[in-house]
């Protein structure tokens, strides 16, 4: 299963100028972290961020007693920056990506803005569909947040060997919600493929990728917030 997220952000330079200062701030034997870019073009910036970091590993004897091994561990986060919007994407990264954040801000000089999105996920798979000339399937959403009663919301989770889109419509009957997840299936290298999109700008996806699906996902990611 492959992780992906993307980011907004207001780069306060041209894309060639951050990818500049980020082969500055380069990934070596005597550094906790650090990049290693590999390619640098007018609208995007391909590389890796990794961090080194230490951990102890217990191990029980045969004798009942226990020792203790220093470990050395590394972590690699791959990403690409476009000019454009999303201009982050993360791949395969880890739950927690505030060191890589910190980075890029110390890159350009802390005056980055980065934002995470509130995607409308029916404008995602909408676009998605024409993207990928597919018909889509929804088969599982999730939604929260729905006014059951006054002063009473409550979670649903639909799933269906169907479509359920035009089911939630009729459940939901104009409730107040938050979709939260949906998950697509469609067409692809012989086989369906499927995916979970979140509105958080977040995707899981299958780890054989269908040629182009990345950029399919990122051409169809809606600009607006919603």
């Amino acid at each position: 299963m492959n992780r992906v997220r993307w980011l907004n952000a207001q780069w306060p330079s041209s894309i060639r100028a951050v990818g500049k200062r980020l082969i500055e701030m380069p990934f070596t034997d005597e550094r906790m972290d650090g990049f290693a870019i590999e390619r640098i073009r007018d609208d995007f910036i391909e590389g890796r961020y990794i961090e080194k970091y230490n951990y102890q590993e217990v191990i029980s004897t045969p004798f009942g007693s226990e020792e203790v091994f220093d470990r050395i561990g590394y972590r690699t986060t791959e990403f690409t920056l476009f000019d454009s919007p999303p201009h982050i994407e993360l791949r395969s990264y880890h739950r927690s990506i505030k060191e890589l954040i910190s980075r890029l801000l110390e890159a350009c000089s802390f005056n980055l803005v980065v934002t995470p999105p509130t995607v409308n996920l029916i404008e995602w798979v909408s676009a998605l569909q024409v993207a990928v000339d597919q018909d889509i399937t929804v088969d599982s959403l999730q939604v929260s947040g729905v006014e059951i009663d006054e002063g009473v919301t409550g979670k649903i989770l639909l799933k269906g060997v169907k479509d359920v889109r035009e089911a939630t419509d009729i459940l939901l009957a104009g409730r107040k919600h938050v979709l939260e997840k949906v998950q697509v299936k469609f067409a692809g290298l012989n086989k369906t493929v499927a995916i979970q999109l979140s509105n958080n700008g977040t995707a899981k996806l299958p780890a054989v990728l269908p040629n182009d699906l990345l950029r399919h996902l990122r051409v169809s990611f809606p600009r607006g917030d919603s």
